[in-house]
């Protein structure tokens, strides 16, 4: 991270002379109080806001930063004198850094600090940035099975399709979207690992009715720890973007031993399809999730999914903007397999923190790592503590210990005039501890107002409570939100 914090800050610096720029500066800074009942924080107070919120009875998360973009080339001129009505040139370089205080003012974390050059919606990305790849909804969800927003972004260098675009000679009925990202999850694991994403998204349609499919690929590899030093070579990377069929990258998994095909690293990832449909009235979209742990997970008998509809208005007056029902289901967990070739999602024998990053799931928050159980009167109670990844001997398939569920989540945007606004989450699963025993359902709810002060003043309070087997917790949080635009006349 410190080599990607100093090469930004040498490009900031560089760029500024080569530019014939529209500048559009812009600063954030603002701070997030929470406070609980409990020594820790109701579900929604702490997951899903990219990491920024500390685990912790009471706590601020003060922040600031910036954000950029750069238009380089010919910009049509709509106003003789407004930079802001004018239509952007096709070539652009974005950047941006946010830092953050937390934990009793004792870390300072980098949540965001990028650096981005596209054409169009072809970029090339360096950094941590904020990326949910898919179609989940991006408001409300509970959280895509592949990243979902609830960890600090991974550093990580990429090439992506930003948004749909036509397939040639299709006549606009058929576009395309995708991504491709090597990144560095870093040390504080058990294996020092490499970071890989790809994704690949078609739609069909371009009037009302559009659907599309899609798949989300990732995979931890290239560990390294003391003596153990797995495949780093361009062909590991090569058998890991291709998935090459029982490719050997030195992960100590005997090839005879195997009853299956299997792939380098700790692979996993997902299917998508849904639907967008627009109505005189009202805007329709349809999501439905297919998660997979290793080979056999891709394969028709999976039932196992993430599923959402959401309903939002296009009536600018409305008081209900948006409604969302998500259905969550994992129980499955590929039990069509021989024993001997089943995963449990999120886990991994070899990679054993499996999809977690600086103690938070990468994926979905509702299934429950080690890091969260040790707050949990239930798991207190079985002496559930996390990992020390420094240790030599650690149990594989042992991090993530509540990842066979059932649940649902009903997700709600409200508007209140033009400065109130408003969310609601209401969300429950039911599983079992370590897949056996009794079934435990547990709730987790939220309500979250905003109020806009002025244009560049905002602030906002939420409430929050969670009750059931493993916890009975009530919090709250405060938060204000200061942002200031800077558009830099054009003077050609």
């Amino acid at each position: 991270m410190r080599k990607l914090l100093l090469f930004l800050i040498l490009f900031l610096f560089a760029i500024p002379g080569y530019s014939q720029l529209l500048d559009s500066l812009q600063f954030n800074a603002g701070s997030i109080g929470t406070t609980a009942k409990q020594g820790y924080l109701p579900l929604w107070l702490v997951s899903n806001r990219w990491g920024a919120v500390t685990d912790q009875q009471y706590d601020a998360s003060t922040y600031a930063g910036f954000t950029n973009i750069h238009w380089i080339g010919k910009r049509r001129r709509t106003s003789t004198d407004s930079v802001a009505s004018m239509k952007p040139a096709p070539f652009y370089v974005k950047y941006g850094l946010n830092l953050i205080n937390n934990n009793h003012f004792q870390d300072i974390v980098f949540q965001e600090g990028y650096i981005k050059a596209g054409y169009k919606n072809l970029e090339i990305r360096y950094g941590r940035f904020k990326d949910i790849p898919g179609e989940v909804d991006k408001d409300l969800s509970t959280g895509s099975m592949g990243v979902s927003g609830n960890a600090l972004p991974i550093p990580q260098i990429s090439i992506a399709l930003t948004d749909y675009v036509d397939v040639p000679f299709t006549n606009g009925w058929l576009q395309v979207k995708g991504e491709l990202s090597h990144g560095w999850l870093g040390r504080d694991r058990y294996l020092d690992s490499y970071y890989h994403e790809k994704n690949l998204y078609l739609r069909a349609g371009k009037r009302k009715f559009k659907f599309f499919v899609g798949a989300q690929h990732y995979v931890e590899w290239g560990g390294r720890r003391d003596g153990i030093q797995l495949d780093r070579s361009f062909k590991g990377f090569t058998n890991v973007l291709f998935a090459t069929n029982n490719a050997d990258d030195g992960s100590g998994i005997d090839p005879n031993a195997k009853t299956a095909s299997y792939r380098a690293g700790d692979e996993r990832g997902l299917v998508e399809l849904g639907f967008d449909l627009e109505t005189k009235n009202l805007l329709l979209h349809f999501y439905h999730q297919t998660p997979f742990d290793g080979t056999w997970g891709v394969n028709i008998k999976n039932i196992d999914n993430l599923s959402g509809f959401s309903i939002a208005t296009k009536n600018p007056n409305a008081i209900l903007k948006k409604v969302l029902l998500e259905f969550i289901y994992t129980k499955q967990a590929e039990n069509y397999t021989p024993a001997s070739a089943r995963q449990a999602y999120y886990n991994n024998g070899y990679y054993k923190t499996g999809w977690e990053y600086d103690n938070r799931i990468i994926g979905t928050p509702l299934f429950i790592n080690r890091y969260r159980a040790q707050f949990y009167p239930y798991f207190q109670a079985r002496g559930i503590k996390p990992f020390n990844w420094n240790s030599p001997n650690l149990p594989g398939n042992s991090n993530i210990i509540y990842n066979e569920i059932v649940g649902a989540n009903i997700g709600i945007l409200l508007r209140f005039g033009n400065r109130l606004s408003g969310k609601t989450m209401l969300t429950y699963t039911n599983g079992q501890f370590q897949n056996s025993g009794p079934s435990l359902g547990q709730y987790y709810t939220l309500q979250e107002l905003y109020y806009s002060v002025s244009k560049s003043l905002n602030v906002s309070a939420g409430f929050a409570l969670d009750a059931g087997n493993f916890t009975n917790n009530v919090g709250g949080l405060l938060s204000v939100h200061w942002q200031f635009n800077r558009f830099k006349k054009d003077k050609r």
